[in-house]
């Protein structure tokens, strides 16, 4: 969906993620939603950055924690999870010369632990027709099984969440994104077999699920107040193009949860990210990159877990 290609590039420079696509906006609106905060928090992750070389930027990807924003307690326990990285470039593009943003990720299997760095990059180039192409590269300089668990593992997240981006700025691209994010408590299930549980009671057999309730691209979702279209579907994730409760996408994961990797083999957890579409606080109308706002939803996080927590049998 959205002509969003990814692969695996492997080469003497290493192992990456290729990811590709075409936006309907122009480079400079393309480089806010990829290279400042309020844009990747958009259609990635809650993120904060510092928009110059050698200037840090912290992703809160993890699903379980709590929102960084809403007190000092709240963000150092967030940051206890969160990936921090250094920006290694930071040009924004300028008449026919691209965009480049990128950044490397020294830590990202923690602290001390000698790996090499994780390396991503967003090439933004013109069209020439008044729209962009925007590459991710996202990978390490070197091959080897955690290569290629690390990287490969990651080609269907990365080709999701550009999904998400595209669609907002072919969608919705003056408007504003409010976001949600929300867990429940971890059940006494492998993730297979709770994403198995989530796929059929989300997904009618008559959409295209068949009986293993496994969805297809292009499925009805339904479940209580929420419905909508499947974007992406990846082994224990999807996307969904909400028709509601609200106008935006919804991704929807399953993950390993417990207190030791030994718990967390039996056990997990199922979780939300919403990006809903509002209008932006003094908008002109014009395209928006930096697209996230400081809105009150439609649904906050305990509405969302109540929601989840409806998909298991809670």
């Amino acid at each position: 969906m959205y002509q969003v290609t990814a692969g695996v590039e492997v080469d003497d420079d290493g192992r990456r993620v290729v990811c590709s696509v075409p936006l309907p906006v122009p480079p400079p609106v393309v480089f806010d939603a990829v290279a400042t905060g309020e844009g990747i928090s958009s259609w990635f992750v809650p993120c904060a950055l510092e928009p110059q070389v050698g200037g840090r930027i912290v992703q809160f990807a993890d699903p379980g924690a709590p929102d960084p924003t809403t007190g000092p307690e709240a963000a150092a326990e967030a940051m206890l999870t969160a990936t921090v990285g250094e920006i290694t470039d930071y040009t924004p593009p300028a008449g026919s010369i691209p965009g480049r943003f990128a950044y490397a990720e020294r830590d990202w299997m923690g602290e001390g632990v000698p790996v090499p760095p994780w390396e991503t990059s967003c090439e933004v180039t013109s069209d020439g027709g008044g729209g962009s192409v925007l590459t991710l590269r996202s990978g390490f300089d070197s091959d080897g099984q955690l290569a290629v668990e690390s990287v490969d593992g990651s080609v269907a997240g990365w080709s999701q969440s550009l999904t998400v981006l595209a669609h907002r700025l072919t969608h919705r691209p003056a408007d504003g994104v409010a976001t949600v994010d929300a867990a429940t408590d971890p059940v006494a299930m492998t993730v297979p077999e709770l994403w198995a549980r989530v796929s059929a009671q989300l997904v009618a057999p008559a959409a295209g699920a068949g009986g293993s309730g496994s969805a297809s691209t292009g499925a009805v979702a339904r479940s209580g107040e929420v419905g909508g279209i499947v974007a992406t579907e990846a082994a224990a994730s999807m996307a969904l193009i909400l028709s509601t409760p609200v106008d935006g996408m919804l991704e929807l994961f399953a993950f390993p949860a417990g207190e030791t990797h030994e718990d967390a083999a039996d056990r997990a957890a199922l979780a939300v990210r919403l990006y809903e579409y509002v209008d932006a606080p003094g908008g002109d109308g014009a395209p928006l990159g930096a697209a996230a706002v400081d809105v009150e939803p439609t649904w906050d996080a305990t509405r969302w877990r109540t929601w989840l927590g409806g998909l298991h049998g809670d």
